[in-house]
Order: structure tokens, then sequence, then C-alpha cells
């Protein structure tokens, strides 16, 4: 890898609909790559476990919503020598009742063992543990070390293929906030920069928000909108904040994204954290909802989030 500042390559996606349905079995292959992933949604999951892949050894992940957390999800990461066993086993597993899609992870050249699925499995149990994007369902696991270092080298360029194909395919789970799709897993290089992730050449503009003595700053970075470390929120949430609202902050204290501050009406953004929205991020700075184009503003031009982006759109148009 030549670091991120070298020029993006075009990658080729093979996707087959196995039964013609965007809802049934989905293979998915980058270009020429040993990997391949097979996606199934819980009510396919009979079809899937019925594939050829689903007699090798592969990696698995199970993924479905929060009940508690609105916009979280729940992940089960898993490995197995014949991995339609386990499936069939978790879809009977009341524990596992939360998961909505199921993803398989195997090479097309068959040469995954017991261990490497283990390797693979651990790797990708602390890459969602590092992401903070979903809530890990796997209980506490030590990483596995008991691979040669060829062929752990040999897992990495298989991971590799992994972190880009998942999100593609919707499985976000393993990249930090403000960070590309690439090289989240495997750390061999420098975290890239919020301020260039979207693969831009310039600086990517920081926005502020500041309503009821609060100290946001915030970035775009991909398709995220990404509060930066050191921020500060209101402890108290306004009487109109909804429960959900309610929940997602509560449980961003509970995984340590919020702290609290010398000053007890503040909390502190311990890391960088990704929203959705503007207004995803302005609600949990302020405690309830609020509109993130008016109130997030340039920090050097003032001009509110929602004319900056009017006037971005309205410069490509012309040009």
């Amino acid at each position: 890898m030549n670091g991120h500042s070298s020029p993006r390559r075009g990658r080729t996606l093979k996707l087959y609909l196995v039964d013609g349905s965007p809802s049934g079995v989905i293979t998915a292959e980058l270009g020429i790559s040993s990997v391949r992933a097979v996606v199934a949604s819980r009510t396919a999951l009979p079809e899937l476990i019925r594939r050829e892949e689903a007699t090798r050894t592969g990696i698995y992940l199970l993924v479905g919503p929060d009940a508690d957390v609105p916009g979280r999800q729940l992940v089960y990461v898993g490995e197995g020598d014949q991995v339609k066993t386990r499936l069939a086993a978790h879809d009977s597993d009341e524990s596992k009742e939360f998961f909505t899609r199921a993803v398989l992870v195997v090479t097309k050249d068959e040469n995954l063992t017991k261990a490497h699925g283990r390797y693979l499995e651990s790797r990708i149990i602390a890459a969602i543990r590092n992401a903070g994007r979903a809530t890990l369902v796997n209980g506490t696991r030590p990483p596995f070390k008991g691979l040669p270092e060829p062929e752990i080298a040999d897992m990495e360029r298989v991971l590799d293929e992994i972190e880009i194909l998942l999100p593609v395919l919707g499985f976000d789970v393993l990249r930090p906030a403000g960070h590309d799709a690439v090289a989240s897993v495997r750390r061999v290089e420098p975290a890239p920069d919020p301020a260039t992730a979207a693969g831009s050449s310039e600086a990517a503009p920081i926005f502020i928000f500041t309503e009821a003595g609060t100290n946001a700053k915030a970035r775009e970075a991909g398709d995220e909108f990404v509060v930066l470390a050191g921020s500060t929120a209101k402890s108290q949430e306004v009487p109109s904040c909804i429960d959900g609202l309610k929940r997602r902050r509560a449980q961003m204290v509970a995984d340590g994204k919020l702290a609290q501050t010398e000053d007890p009406k503040f909390l502190r953004f311990v890391a960088d954290t990704a929203f959705d929205t503007p207004s995803g991020a302005a609600g949990v700075i302020y405690g309830g909802n609020v509109s993130g184009p008016r109130y997030w503003r340039h920090e050097t031009s003032s001009q509110t989030y929602g004319d900056w982006r009017k006037s971005r759109i309205s410069e490509e148009s012309e040009s």
C-alpha cells in the first residue's frame, strides 16, 4: 500500500442475484479476487445454507437493528469448518433473534483452514470494537495468534478484500468514524485525516455548533458528518427530547464516546464520532431535535451548513 496520497484506482464489483430478486441470496466478488461473499436476508437463509459456499470453511456476520438504540446495529461474528451447520444453529437460537441479514465470506480457492477462520474472526471482532459503529453480541475472546507469519500476511490480504466488500453490501461495521472504507482493519499506515478522507485534495471545511453554550466542531468525511473529538454537548436533554434520542445519548455515554467534563452542564466527545446527517449530530449535542442545516455554521464564513450546501451544488451545476 502506497498511502492515501496516491490516486485512487477503480475496482470492479460482480454481483449475482441468485434467484433474480434483490431480497434473495446475492453473491459478490471484487474483480480478480480470491474472496467471495454470499449475502441473504434471514428469510432467505435456507437458500444460503443450501449453497456450496456454505459447506466450506469461512467466516460470517449476523446483523440486525438494536431495538434499544435507534440507528444502531447488533452484530455477531463467527467462523466454522462447515458454516451451514453454525448458521442453522443460530437461526433457532433465541439469543440470535435480532439478526435480519447474514453475510458469509469464503475464498474461491477453498484454501481456508480452521486456524485461518479463527484468525479472521478475531481480527474482524477487534475492528468492529475499534470502529464503534455497532454493538457486538460476541462475548470476550482473546486475539488468536496461532498462525505463522507467512499465513498471517495471506490473511491480511483477505481482510483487505473483506473490508471493501462489506460496506458495499450494507455491512458498514468495520470503518472508524471519518475513515475510508479502505485500510480500516489493517493499520500498517497512519489513519487518514478526516479532512481528506472524502478523496478531495482540499481540506474539508469545519462547521461549528454553539447552541445553549455547547462548543462542537464537525466536518464532512466521505458520506458522513463527523463530530470531532473534544467537542462538547449538553448533559441535560430538553423536555421535548424523544425517547430514541435519549437512548442514543445514554448509549454513547455507556460506550465511552461521551464523557462528563469538569462543568456538569456539558459532556465531551472522547473521539471523532460519525453521524448520518448534520441534524443527527446536532440532536445529540443539543439534547433534542434541532435542524442541523440551520444551526451548524461554517467556521470561517459563518454561513449555515444548509446555505453552504446549496452554494456547492449550484457551483457544481454551473460547471
